[in-house]
């Protein structure tokens, strides 16, 4: 992925990135989910400057480890919810449908893996989920300038 830096603070960069039609398939990004633009900090690994063009990597499996914080941790918390719904909390209130109570303690439990997982976003911003500017480059091509890391 590619954009222009819009600015640059010690070793860290803002770079503007416009998805195009193909990253609309893709979903990767929460964020770029509802945005055609977004605006995205990285480790500055190419010394960019403002109005460089730049190409964003992510470090060793820092996508899949993200997807899997994403989706996987919000997944169990559902399973577990249902489970104790159904086993634990329906029993509790018989007048309602043992498949409604285990459905909203799965909702309850994946919400409260989302607050967990929002209470850390500072940890993982900081970490190796953050994006790296590796190379220069230009608007058309991805191969013109090489990181000097």
């Amino acid at each position: 992925m590619k954009g222009l830096v819009t600015d640059a603070k010690g070793s860290f960069v803002t770079v503007h990135i416009v998805r195009k039609e193909a990253c609309g398939e893709c979903r990767a990004c929460f964020r770029g989910m509802m945005e055609k633009d977004m605006d995205v900090e990285a480790k500055n690994l190419c010394e960019a400057e403002i109005g460089d063009w730049v190409e964003l990597e992510l470090k060793d499996n820092a996508f899949m480890h993200a997807v899997l914080i994403m989706y996987g941790i919000p997944l169990i918390g559902l399973l577990v919810g249902v489970v104790l719904g159904y086993f634990f909390a329906a029993p509790l209130v018989p007048a309602i449908d043992e498949g409604l109570v285990s459905f909203i303690c799965g909702l309850i439990g994946t919400g409260i893996c989302y607050a967990a997982i929002h209470s850390q976003n500072k940890r993982w911003e900081s970490g190796k989920y953050l994006p790296m500017a590796t190379r220069l480059t230009t608007e058309d091509a991805l191969t013109d300038g090489s990181c000097n890391a």
